[in-house]
Parts: structure tokens; sequence; C-alpha cells
């Protein structure tokens, strides 16, 4: 990312009360069709949001680059769903945000959706975000953070009742136990209680989860190389 782009996301996060941020990067695994959608929703230990700053357009989801806008937190409902940006399909199809959206990723080097922090294969879809570590900088917490992942469906995105929207309709994932002791260069043991069934990542790194598994890599953050435009 140019330097005149981290200094206005520094200045805007200043201005929108956000605390010390980091580079965040969040992965998760997922093989879909090409009419799904992934986003994530999480939080602190306690439930509330985490402010956030989308850093990057997706180079082939003009749904995510959509979805992105005005979504400055990562919380667990729908606090600032109304707010956020809204895709709207080539035939005018107007499709509302589950939550903080992810793209489609792939380690192929040829590829538009190739992402530098992907070394793992197909089917990553990822974000990368601008996070307020200093609200994760709690006796709980500890600098880490919780997240979930949901599925959209395009063929079936919104519920209406009597002709009028009445919600979103959407898949949660689901862990079958706690996650354990995250691998990777900088994982290790999140802080949480041991039945705590959501992801848990580290503000600052990249962090890389498999839907419906407890399953986690964390690593410090990769430096994304000088080709990569990220707008």
């Amino acid at each position: 990312m140019p330097a005149k782009y981290w200094m206005l996301a520094a200045a805007v996060c200043l201005l929108a009360g956000m605390g010390r941020t980091e580079k965040t990067i969040i992965m998760v695994r997922k093989e879909t069709n090409s009419d799904e959608a992934v986003f994530i929703r999480g939080g602190r230990d306690d439930g509330t949001a985490i402010p956030i700053t989308h850093l990057c357009d997706s180079p082939t989801s003009a749904a995510y680059n959509a979805w992105k806008v005005n979504d400055t937190l990562l919380d667990w409902g729908a606090e600032n769903l109304s707010e956020q940006g809204k895709y709207i399909s080539g035939n005018g199809a107007i499709y509302r945000a589950k939550g903080t959206p992810l793209w489609w990723s792939t380690n192929d080097v040829t590829s538009d959706s190739y992402h530098y922090a992907n070394y793992l294969g197909e089917h990553y879809w990822v974000v990368e975000l601008d996070m307020d570590c200093d609200s994760l900088n709690n006796d709980v917490d500890k600098g880490w953070f919780q997240v979930k992942a949901l599925q959209g469906n395009f063929e079936n995105w919104h519920h209406f009742y009597i002709g009028m929207y009445a919600g979103s309709v959407f898949t949660w994932e689901t862990l079958p136990s706690g996650q354990g002791e995250a691998g990777g260069n900088v994982g290790g043991m999140h802080p949480y209680q041991s039945g705590m069934l959501n992801h848990a990542g580290r503000c600052g790194k990249v962090n890389i989860f498999e839907w419906g598994s407890p399953s986690c890599v964390i690593n410090e953050m990769v430096p994304a190389p000088a080709y990569y435009q990220c707008d």
C-alpha cells in the first residue's frame, strides 16, 4: 500500500477515535460456488465491536468492493449493516451485506485472484483490514479477537414478508469444538475459555482459518510485493 494511503488511513482512524491500528489479514478456507459469498462477524470477548478500516479493493470481486464501503466495525450484529454499501448486480438486483465481506483467493500466481499471503491453495476467502489493536489490549482479549464466518447464496439472499424486506438469509459455520493451540510462527493458545466456539485470531497478524474446523494458523504479517496494487 503506498505510503500516502497509509497516512490517510491513519488520519481517518484518529478522526474516528480509533487507537493504535495494525494491518491484519483474515483468511477462511471455504469451497463455494460462483453464486455464493463469504462474510465474517466477530468482536471482543465481551461481544463489543472492533473498529476496522478496509485497506484494499478486490481485483476480482465487484461485490466485495461495494460491500466494504462504510464497513467500519467487526461486530456480531447488524449495528452498521444498514449503512454498509450494497452490491447492485448487472440485472439491477440489490444485495445487502451480511457482515464484513471477504473475497476469493488462490496461491496461483498466474490467476487474477492470487493473493500474496495465500500460500496454501484455492478457496481461501481473504480480507485486509486496519484493526484497532489498542481496543484488544485488555486483561481478557490480550491482543486477540474472535470471529466466525457465514455464507450467503445469491439465489436466496433476502427474506421477504408480504412483499417487504424482512431480513437476511445466510448459513453460519459451526465449530465442533473449541479452538486449541494455533500453529504458525506466532500461533499459540488464545486467552479465552476452552468452551468458546469461535475462531480466535491475533491483531496485526495473518490469521488463517478453515470453515467448520477449530484448527488455526497464525503467522507474522507478510510484506506485500512491490507490484501489488492495493487501492
